[in-house]
């Protein structure tokens, strides 16, 4: 009998899953050589001459980067106990990332030019060999990093079915499976915080897209978002990420002079315990140094935040951030050694930012000085000793300082506003210093409306600046124009 020409056939009722032989490694290496993720790795690595892969497989991406880029000296490094004998033809030479092992003490420093993390919520102790992975590189060598995210909508859905399983069988005989079936709960925030505390700088390379096959799962999870107050544009980039590809480089070796005393006291205005608890108060960048944390709650104002926090304050030095913001290792020896270095006297004048907008002073035009990353961006620029404005998420000032900010204001360009009042009133430059911070934000990457009302305000405080340069955007009258005019 003969199926009409709109016949479709349906899905089978019965299907065969587990059972039988273990795959064998040929059929292991195609279905990894299939990734659609591997293959946006491999699209992501530079030339090099020496490569150290961490996950190596079978070596599949060994054979398609030689055969892409041409031959390089290959080293694999896997986390099974036992490496295949002989090892795979692509590989020049082996590791065993075994748990608590450390293969990496008797290579030379400055061995590759290329290290390669080949899944790292698959990596024992991910973070120490991070950590120790940073002598192995060349100083204009890179480090790539895939990882999976764990906030995104498939995973999410596991977690709201209560099963938040890797979808990796264990098995006990083996530890390599034990460990890679093991649920981990890492995001995009936790991954960069993790490489910045290792002493590496982050950037957001490239990702595999999560798509979910029902429209309401991402629904569903928008609304959870609004409910915590998380705005939709953050919702959807962060959870729509599947696997990460992360660039990473070295920045901040210099060594610095150790310091336990606090120099700097940490002043909070918190709206959100919980943005508080897992980026200022668990900043190892603090820790080290003692800095003292002080929360303060239900601000009017950052000045009003400000003000009252002051008579707790116990330093010489503020420390005046977000609640977002992360401070890795090593910045508060940083901190502490530039402040020990400037003299009582000018104390008072100073203002510090960590980045906004600076004058070149060759080209008397602005640009951006500093260093800063979030989620998505990276703002990498060089130091600057004459600021026109500064990013509100971090700044330090003196307990004496002279400098105060503008109550009318409101939450948005106030610390702008304060280097605009240092030029004009104080005639002081602020200065913008590069150090290690991440910004954990949730905005969304939008302008809220409040953020004009504020512009519109500094350019009427401010006549004599036709225009005002901002990380932003140029602040004119026709930048808040075009905006009314949208809205309207």
């Amino acid at each position: 009998m003969n199926a009409p020409a709109t016949f479709q056939a349906p899905s089978p009722a019965l299907i065969v899953i587990g059972g039988g032989a273990p795959a064998s490694s040929s059929s292991e290496r195609a279905a990894r050589t299939a990734d659609p993720v591997q293959k946006r790795l491999l699209a992501t690595l530079p030339k090099a001459s020496r490569v150290l892969e961490l996950g190596c497989g079978q070596g599949e991406l060994a054979q398609a980067y030689k055969r892409r880029l041409g031959s390089c000296h290959w080293v694999g490094a896997d986390v099974r106990p036992e490496l295949p004998v002989p090892a795979p033809e692509h590989l020049d030479e082996t590791l065993s990332l075994a748990a608590q092992a450390r293969p990496f003490l008797s290579l030379p420093d400055h061995s590759f030019d290329l290290i390669v993390v080949n899944r790292l919520e698959r990596l024992p102790d991910a973070a120490g060999v991070l950590a120790e992975l940073g002598r192995l590189l060349t100083p204009d060598g890179q480090l790539t990093v895939l990882a999976e995210n764990h906030a995104c909508l498939s995973t999410l859905a596991h977690l709201i079915e209560a099963d938040p399983s890797t979808g990796i069988a264990a098995q006990a005989s083996d530890p390599a499976s034990m460990d890679a079936a093991h649920p981990r709960f890492q995001s995009h925030s936790t991954l960069f915080k993790m490489l910045l505390d290792a002493g590496w700088t982050p950037s957001l390379a490239d990702h595999q897209p999560d798509e979910p096959t029902d429209d309401r799962l991402a629904a569903a999870v928008r609304y959870m978002g609004d409910a915590l107050g998380v705005p939709q544009g953050c919702a959807d980039r962060v959870h729509r990420m599947k696997h990460f590809i992360i660039k990473g480089v070295r920045q901040f070796d210099e060594p610095v002079p150790a310091s336990t005393l606090p120099l700097f006291d940490v002043v909070v205005p918190t709206t959100k315990e919980q943005q508080l608890r897992v980026n200022v108060e668990q900043s190892p960048g603090l820790k080290e140094v003692q800095a003292r944390i002080i929360s303060y709650r239900h601000a009017a104002t950052p000045a009003d935040a400000l003000e009252q926090s002051l008579a707790h304050v116990q330093s010489d030095w503020v420390l005046l951030c977000h609640q977002d913001v992360y401070f890795p290792k090593g910045f508060g020896q940083r901190l502490n050694a530039l402040l020990s270095g400037i003299s009582a006297e000018d104390r008072p004048k100073t203002l510090l930012g960590f980045i906004g907008m600076g004058i070149n002073r060759q080209t008397e035009q602005p640009e951006a000085a500093g260093f800063a990353i979030d989620r998505v961006n990276s703002a990498d620029h060089p130091e600057s000793d004459a600021v026109v404005s500064i990013d509100e998420l971090a700044l330090v000032i003196a307990k004496d300082s002279i400098h105060r900010i503008d109550p009318l204001i409101g939450w948005h360009l106030w610390a702008t506003d304060l280097c605009l009042n240092a030029i004009c009133t104080h005639r002081v430059f602020p200065r913008i210093v590069r150090m290690p911070l991440y910004h954990n934000t949730q905005s969304g990457w939008q302008l809220p409306e409040s953020f004009y009302d504020s512009a519109e305000y500094i350019l009427q405080k401010y006549p004599t600046f036709n225009t005002v340069h901002s990380l932003c955007g140029v602040i004119d009258q026709g930048f808040v124009a075009r905006h009314r005019s949208n809205k309207a």
